[in-house]
């Protein structure tokens, strides 16, 4: 009689359920990712020097779906997290077993002020490459507006995610 009336309320309760309730607690407690973010806040810009304008950075945004990349720049309303840096700089073999010095810098437009955000340092190898990949710990802020600088001769992929602001 107890497992009668134990199933019985056991497929009450699951048949009461509708599909789209079922999906609705799906999507609403969608898994984050491991920086406890959307997966659709998630970016991944490749960025290099600007063949137009010194030290400033031109990125463009990476897609998951391998759609073509387009030119990146912080939403308003948002603001950009950079929790990852890679960066590489080849200055030929002349260069090889030279320190290198990488750093990210913001300048705002209309004071033309610059604020220092990143940097890192390498030995450049044999060919004179320096590279590196660096976690950072509490990572940096990227406002709507704000340019990004680096050498001139630099390719930084930097990895982090969109907040809302408003």
């Amino acid at each position: 009689m107890t497992i009668v009336v134990l199933a019985a309320f056991t497929t009450g309760v699951f048949a009461s359920t509708s599909a789209s309730q079922v999906l609705n607690v799906f999507v609403t407690n969608f898994p984050k990712t491991h920086v406890g973010q959307d997966p659709a806040s998630v970016v991944t810009l490749r960025c290099q020097g600007s063949p137009v304008i010194a030290r400033q950075l031109f990125c463009t945004r990476s897609h998951s779906d391998g759609t073509l990349p387009e030119n990146f720049t912080v939403p308003v309303g948002t603001v950009l997290v950079v929790t990852d840096v890679s960066w590489r700089i080849d200055r030929g073999r002349e260069y090889a077993g030279n320190s290198t010095i990488f750093t990210l810098e913001l300048r705002q437009q209309l004071s033309n002020h610059r604020s220092l955000v990143f940097i890192s340092y390498q030995v450049a190898d044999v060919d004179g490459v320096a590279f590196k990949d660096e976690h950072l710990t509490t990572g940096f802020v990227v406002s709507p507006g704000v340019t990004m600088e680096a050498p001139s001769d630099a390719l930084a992929i930097l990895y982090g995610y969109l907040v809302n602001t408003g």
